[in-house]
């Protein structure tokens, strides 16, 4: 499992579930801000942004009583992600579909922007079948390629083929959380024993120093849990139930907190003026001592 959690499919009915054609208009909008929004149309569906510090973004398509839904998802410009649309989440029937955009000269999963990006309509497939998800884990095997035009072609920067990507490891477009690693036909994400040693995710030591399995190293993963919110401000950074002030080990990598090099900011402890990221402003930590090291920092 990848202790990833997304919020709640919107309602939608199979009447507007049905394939539907269509585009938009290829707007940019330039700005000051830090972020932009993709936007489109889609059937009823979850879409997700997976990026290259770690970081998980998620939108809902709103139902608006067409079988066109809205959406616009923000993202932090200039940071390479890549999407994965979810038709039916939360159901057995949900179907998995990772994005590839294309800009007329090149086409990947991985892409980055400075400005909104108009994707028009994607017409996602509807229900799998043996054709399209061949291992049957709800994934459809190539991901769907998204064709953009207008000034949003212009503005993206798309990774070229056969660029490097940790999110990817083997390459074929689908990323790491959403593989089958065990081949048991259920997708990491969805698998709560993705490696399939008979030991539940939640329960397994993290060997590998990559809690969510994204691809991104935990010391350098601003939300280790792929749980939508950054570390420094996660109050359970390995999402297992157990909050970090009484945790002993926060990062679940099998050393307690009191001995372990680093509490999952970046910053090994012998130079973290604040090493169990309890007092972020560095004046007194009042006795809070979230480590376990009897040291109030």
């Amino acid at each position: 499992m990848k202790y990833l959690t997304t919020l709640p499919l919107m309602a939608s009915t199979a009447v507007l579930l049905t394939a539907c054609g269509g585009g938009g208009s290829s707007i940019v909008t330039p700005s000051t801000s830090v972020n932009y929004k993709v936007t489109g149309t889609v059937p009823g569906t979850l879409i997700e942004a997976f990026c290259d510090d770690g970081s998980y973004h998620s939108v809902n398509s709103v139902t608006n009583g067409t079988n066109q839904h809205p959406f616009a998802l923000t993202l932090p410009k200039d940071l390479r992600c890549r999407l994965v649309m979810t038709i039916n989440e939360g159901s057995a029937n949900k179907v998995i579909t990772a994005i590839k955009l294309n800009d007329g000269s090149n086409s990947n999963i991985a892409f980055s922007s400075g400005n909104d990006i108009d994707l028009g309509h994607v017409d996602l497939a509807l229900e799998t079948t043996p054709a399209l998800d061949s291992d049957n884990d709800r994934v459809i095997d190539i991901p769907q390629e998204v064709t953009l035009a207008g000034a949003s072609a212009t503005t993206v920067q798309i990774s070229a083929v056969g660029t490097s990507d940790l999110l990817d490891n083997d390459n074929d477009g689908i990323i790491n959380v959403y593989e089958d690693d065990d081949n048991d036909g259920i997708n990491n994400h969805d698998d709560d024993d993705d490696d399939g040693n008979g030991i539940k995710d939640i329960e397994e030591i993290d060997n590998d120093n990559d809690l969510d399995n994204d691809g991104i190293s935990n010391d350098i993963d601003v939300d280790d849990d792929n749980d939508g919110l950054d570390d420094s401000v996660d109050s359970d950074d390995d999402n297992d139930g157990f909050d970090d002030s009484i945790d002993n080990d926060d990062d679940n990598d099998g050393i307690d907190d009191s001995v372990d090099a680093d509490n999952n900011d970046g910053v090994n402890d012998s130079n973290d003026s604040d090493s169990n990221n309890s007092d972020s402003d560095n004046d007194s930590d009042s006795g809070n001592d979230s480590d376990n090291d009897s040291n109030i920092r």
